[in-house]
């Protein structure tokens, strides 16, 4: 019996160029996330610190 080339099962794998490059694209949408989540909560520190410093 011939088996084909491009079976269903085989299709379905990344190869390891795509694998990588899923991986980045995760990886930076992750560091992006990151990095607005702090920048966020610094300017919220900021905001609370200055709100204390006019009430004195």
């Amino acid at each position: 019996m011939e088996q084909r080339k491009d079976s269903s099962v085989s299709a379905n794998h990344l190869s390891a160029g795509q694998r990588r490059s899923r991986l980045n694209g995760l990886q930076i949408a992750v560091t992006l996330i990151v990095t607005v989540s702090a920048v966020a909560f610094l300017l919220y520190v900021a905001i609370l610190v200055y709100g204390f410093m006019i009430r004195m």
